[in-house]
């Protein structure tokens, strides 16, 4: 059975799931083609409109605000990882507001699991897990004082 061509390759690839201008060159360098033919590829594809960087970055912003929330650090993080440009990311990632929101989201998922515990227990776990998830501080601040108001057991 004779070889794919790397333009076959990067094709089957891109049929599976969306990838980055980096995640497609470094799979493709890994499977053994050789850089000018990746390079040349990667011109082809975006020539062609199969492979965008910054249709990619939104897609995985939009997927990951609905199935499992990260912050703007979080978020910048992914996006830096699967080699996406700085300027690309700040046009994609959310805004404050929308992190604020997603943060409150996740806090009130979270608060129906930490409910048994001390009021200071359940801030501590709550305010680590909303940093572990990329929220900057100003973010996991204002939903602990909301959190506090509204939501947190109090100790009798």
């Amino acid at each position: 059975m004779p070889k794919k061509s790397s333009r076959e390759k990067a094709v089957a690839l891109l049929t599976a799931r969306d990838r980055t201008e980096e995640e497609l060159r470094r799979r493709l360098r890994r499977d053994g083609f050789e850089p000018e033919d990746v390079e040349a590829t990667l011109c082809w594809l975006k020539e062609i409109g199969y492979l965008d960087d910054r249709r990619t970055a939104k897609l995985y912003v939009e997927n990951r605000n609905r199935f499992g929330p990260l912050g703007r650090l979080g978020l910048e993080a992914k996006l830096k990882e699967k080699g996406i440009d700085g300027a690309i990311i700040d046009q994609v990632i959310n805004n404050p507001e929308q992190d604020y929101q997603l943060a409150r989201r996740l806090a009130a998922e979270r608060l129906t699991r930490l409910g048994t515990l001390p009021k200071q227990k359940q801030r501590q776990r709550l305010g680590s897990y909303l940093g572990r998830r990329g929220f900057s501080w100003e973010v996991i601040r204002s939903v602990l004082a909301e959190a506090s108001l509204d939501c947190l057991d109090t100790d009798l």
